[in-house]
């Protein structure tokens, strides 16, 4: 396909450009108001067309994050799997929300429609499986399970490609002691790289408080060669993410963020060690853009030192989650309980540039937002019965504010009501028709 992408100055910000405009011809393909080019089609025609397709739901995009009237635009999607163990997949290559439906089943939905589109089991032959973690890409869906298990199907024909293991000493287990050890393992996490050509696993040892990290370059669909790994002790892994040149590991309470080299596994810093309650963060080229729990701080990814912090307002609550719009916002998500039957859901939208180059902690939010979530489902149609509200769990991203909500268990009905997905999506009010 010819690049439909403008350049733009320093390599980075030319890389950024070209990764928001791919991105956004994903969403319109799958959403259906775009579609790939053909070779009956007038190229002269296609590409102008389609560029400014792209470059005006860009521009709406960026206006919708900063607009009250989109924020109460909800989708909402009833979640009848695992509640805890939902997966909520807002990796943009594949535009996918994955739910686990059950210990061995996922089933994987079209995140702009909300219609199902395919569904994964690993439950014949797989020795006891059960999914702990996962990650996709347009090609592949990796499940990572107990006993240290990595299961890869092939996104298109559902076809089971491999059975993975990084420890080849939990392949074989002769004896009841050495089964007790093995049960003991999980794949904790799995990330693959940006460009999908590397596959990085965390193998957690819960008897022995060690993750053994493992990184597997993908050739081809049939060879996924382990090239390092590495052991950690006693760090506790929560969350991974990868970019082209480092991993980023959050560990347990005071344990920081572990910055190591995307193709050597080697330590290169410890980001915050002395930070509690890190709730989320988010690289972006040379800074780390880290949320605790009332306040977002910047530090330096190589030198390893904090550059500024913006205390949030007491009123706001707690902070769950942050997230990036390409490079121009940063998205700060927190939650206050005001009462057992709601919760205050708020948003702070900051100038990702202002927020970089300021000095001091004079940094304030350009844009922010509350809603209490009472105000999105109806009980006689969502069939939400007045219960208590159990946990709102939140994710954001590029598009897209999505919100788990459960419920208690209901006593006088002697059921748990079922689980809700509700999403702000902000990519979808500047629609367009086909060429």
């Amino acid at each position: 396909m010819r690049s439909i992408m403008p350049g733009c100055g320093n390599s980075f910000s030319t890389k950024t450009l070209q990764v928001k405009w791919k991105k956004m011809h994903n969403v319109l393909i799958k959403k259906g108001v775009a579609v790939e080019p053909t070779e009956v089609d007038n190229y002269s025609e296609f590409y102008p067309e389609l560029y400014v397709k792209i470059k005006k739901h860009l521009l709406s995009l960026e206006k919708n994050w900063v607009t009250k009237a989109s924020y109460r635009q909800i989708k909402k999607m009833p979640y009848a799997g695992f509640v805890g163990h939902l997966n909520f997949q807002v990796k943009l290559a594949d535009q996918f929300i994955v739910t686990r439906q059950s210990p061995q089943t996922i089933e994987i939905f079209n995140r702009w429609t909300l219609a199902p589109e395919s569904v994964f089991d690993i439950g014949v032959d797989s020795d006891r499986a059960m999914m702990k973690s996962i990650d996709l890409t347009s090609e592949y869906l990796a499940l990572g399970c107990n006993r240290g298990k990595i299961f890869v199907f092939c996104i298109k024909t559902r076809d089971l490609l491999h059975k993975l293991i990084d420890d080849p000493a939990l392949l074989n287990c002769g004896s009841f002691a050495q089964d007790v050890m093995a049960s003991r393992v999980d794949c904790s996490h799995l990330v693959f790289s940006p460009t999908g050509n590397m596959l990085l696993s965390c193998i957690s040892n819960n008897s022995c408080q060690y993750e053994t990290l493992t990184l597997r370059k993908i050739t081809s669909p049939q060879e996924w060669k382990i090239v390092h790994q590495q052991t950690i002790h006693q760090f506790n892994v929560r969350r991974i993410q990868m970019d082209d040149s480092y991993i980023y590991l959050l560990g347990g309470a005071n344990k920081g963020i572990q910055v190591r080299c995307a193709t050597s596994l080697e330590l290169v810093n410890t980001i915050g060690e002395a930070e509690h309650f890190i709730k989320s963060f988010q690289p972006y080229d040379r800074w780390i853009i880290v949320a605790g729990r009332e306040q977002i701080s910047l530090w330096d990814t190589l030198v390893g030192t904090c550059i500024r912090r913006c205390q949030m307002n007491q009123t706001d609550g707690d902070i769950k989650t942050i997230g990036l719009v390409g490079d121009k916002y940063i998205i700060s998500c927190h939650v206050n309980c005001w009462s057992s039957e709601f919760f205050i859901l708020g948003v702070n939208v900051w100038d990702l540039r202002s927020f970089l180059e300021e000095r001091g902690e004079t940094s304030k939010p350009t844009f922010t937002f509350s809603e209490s979530t009472l105000s999105w489902h109806e009980p006689g149609i969502d069939g939400v019965r007045d219960t208590s509200v159990e946990k709102l769990k939140v994710f954001v991203d590029d598009y897209q504010v999505g919100c788990l909500i459960t419920w208690d268990f209901d006593y006088e009905r002697r059921e748990v009501p079922v689980p809700m997905l509700y999403f702000m999506d902000f990519s979808n009010h500047l629609e367009f028709s086909r060429s």
